[in-house]
């Protein structure tokens, strides 16, 4: 019974392998009809390509090649952890001032830099600072406090879009300082306007700003509010001895 099982598993195997067999040679054969439609000269030579393989297979052994893996070591960590020759930190010069960076010119720098030197040099530190005392860390302190403002600024013009502030900006800014200024003199009346000296023109215009609230704040001082409530007290006295002389 045992042997008949034998007998019985060699003949799938058989069948097994020929039908293996058969596919591969009839698709070596179906591609090699591309270069040749003789198909009694396809069929040896699939047979003999399919042999081939299998005895090359069968002999040679094919693996993949493992790569060796190279254990890291104490020097390689150093390694990993040593600094460029380019880097910052191994630099010694200090890093450049925060209002440099923020004009990023070095022609530029040089000339702010030499303008602001020599106009704390003839008017602070000759002038009367050196009288005082020899110290120089005063005039030090006021030279970074100059640098970084003029620093901010060139910061913030850059920011800004030249064309946009030449051609829409300031026109509109002139064209509404036109307008009031026509619009408080037709107040004012341009006869009346005409007769007046500057100074008198400007309290005027000066006095119809203030009662619109259209005068800016940096114009209105306690001076300037005192002197307009004179000149109101003034018109307001005339006004009513006029009127007393008319009766």
């Amino acid at each position: 019974m045992k042997a008949m099982r034998t007998v019985q598993d060699l003949i799938e195997e058989a069948k097994l392998r020929t039908v293996w067999w058969a596919l591969c040679i009839f698709a070596v054969s179906y591609f090699l009809t591309h270069t040749s439609k003789s198909m009694w000269m396809n069929l040896p030579i699939s047979i003999l390509f399919v042999s081939a393989l299998r005895i090359l297979f069968n002999e040679v052994e094919f693996r993949w090649k493992v790569r060796s893996v190279r254990q890291p070591t104490y020097l390689s960590h150093l390694e990993k952890k040593q600094l460029s020759v380019n880097d910052s930190r191994l630099s010694t010069m200090p890093p450049p001032p925060k209002w440099k960076r923020k004009v990023d010119s070095p022609v530029v720098e040089a000339a702010m830099s030499d303008f602001i030197d020599k106009i704390l040099k003839d008017f602070v530190v000759d002038l009367w600072y050196s009288e005082i005392t020899p110290d120089r860390e005063f005039p030090g302190q006021i030279r970074a406090i100059i640098m970084d403002a003029l620093g901010e600024i060139s910061g913030r013009v850059k920011e800004l879009n030249l064309v946009d502030l030449l051609t829409r900006d300031i026109v509109d800014l002139i064209g509404d300082h036109l307008d009031l200024f026509r619009r408080n003199q037709a107040a004012i009346g341009v006869e009346v306007m005409a007769m007046l000296s500057s100074e008198e023109r400007d309290e005027r215009l000066k006095h119809h700003l203030m009662a619109s609230k259209e005068l800016h704040p940096a114009l209105i001082s306690p001076e300037s509010s005192s002197t307009a409530n004179g000149w109101n007290v003034s018109c307001g006295t005339q006004t009513t001895r006029s009127s007393i002389s008319f009766d």
